[in-house]
């Protein structure tokens, strides 16, 4: 396993867990006959949005379609694109709208949490595309260089 599919699997791990305690608060809350608050009703909405950000990183992984770095930076591409253009305003019902803010903190939450990663590799295509492009050949170990590769060499 590499250091980006360990990163990974450590913040799908964490959110799962943030998800779960959410979850315990609020049923501890019900079945003892305490109120129910918006906060932690709030919680277990972004906890959910964020831990369905990292399944979906971890289901590129395990499925062996991308490696750690690429996955992470795909479902990245496409959280960018869903606070861009994926949350329509609705009007009237309340607790949808409160869904869709839920799902807008998540978003900003994972694209936020990746942040160094996207910038570690733009800076990495910078600096090492082009040369790595010009000189490459079929035998040399560059050719093949990953994001991934970089990141343990570190070269980032």
């Amino acid at each position: 396993m590499t250091q980006f599919e360990d990163l990974a699997e450590t913040h799908h791990a964490n959110a799962a867990l943030e998800s779960c305690d959410a979850i315990g608060k609020l049923t501890y809350a019900a079945e003892s006959g305490q109120e129910l608050r918006s906060d932690d009703l709030a919680r277990l909405a972004v906890t959910q949005y964020v831990c369905g950000w990292w399944q979906q990183v971890m289901d590129l992984i395990n499925s062996e379609e991308a490696d750690g770095a690429e996955a992470i930076m795909r479902i990245r591409r496409e959280a960018e694109q869903r606070l861009l253009t994926g949350y329509p305003t609705i009007y009237g019902d309340l607790f949808a709208q409160a869904m869709a803010q839920a799902g807008r903190q998540a978003t900003r939450q994972f694209l936020a949490t990746t942040q160094p990663l996207a910038d570690a590799l733009s800076k990495l295509a910078a600096t090492a595309g082009p040369a790595l492009t010009a000189s490459a050949t079929p035998h040399d170990p560059a050719a093949t260089a990953s994001p991934t590769r970089a990141w343990e060499s570190g070269r980032l």
